[in-house]
């Protein structure tokens, strides 16, 4: 093996080990490390096994990527929890089909993940070029909501325009 190929596995075994447990940590409270570090020592085995290499993301992206994420978060739980208390609010929910912009796969998927963790949406399937999403009140603008979280996303990932 060759030193850049034993420095690229090291990078990516580092990786590896440092999401599993980061995901560790957040799923066990912080415990059971016991059984979780045999657990990541696999995880991060099978992964370099398996070939996996870690998304290139680009850091300068994550600022504004979290913070449109976390505006709508809030923005949605605020809805949610105002309708929740004024039994007489209106609703309108609705499904719909979103067209996706971005031909990445792993766009799509952690997409259709993050939609399913605003508040008042869900995404339920990918079909090609389209994201079937529940809403809560289809007069709110979550199109643009949507939109704007896969272009960020994108970005993010590494697999769209700098802008």
């Amino acid at each position: 093996m060759t030193r850049a190929l034993l420095r690229r596995a090291a990078t990516d075994a580092l990786f590896w080990s440092l999401i599993y447990a980061a995901l560790w940590a957040l799923f066990a409270a912080g415990r059971g490390w016991s059984l979780g570090i045999p657990t990541v020592a696999l995880a991060v085995a099978l992964s370099l096994w398996l070939g996996l290499r870690p998304p290139a993301l680009r850091l300068a992206a994550l600022p504004a990527f979290l913070g449109c994420f976390l505006r709508h978060m809030l923005l949605g739980a605020w809805d949610v929890a105002r309708r929740a208390f004024q039994p007489g609010c209106p609703l309108q929910p609705a499904w719909h089909d979103f067209v996706l912009s971005s031909p990445s796969p792993r766009v799509r998927l952690l997409l259709s993940a993050m939609v399913g963790l605003l508040p008042g949406t869900l995404a339920s399937r990918l079909d090609g070029e389209r994201m079937r999403v529940h809403v809560l009140d289809e007069r709110l603008p979550w199109r643009d909501t949507v939109g704007e979280l896969e272009r960020r996303l994108a970005r993010l990932l590494d697999t769209g325009p700098e802008r």
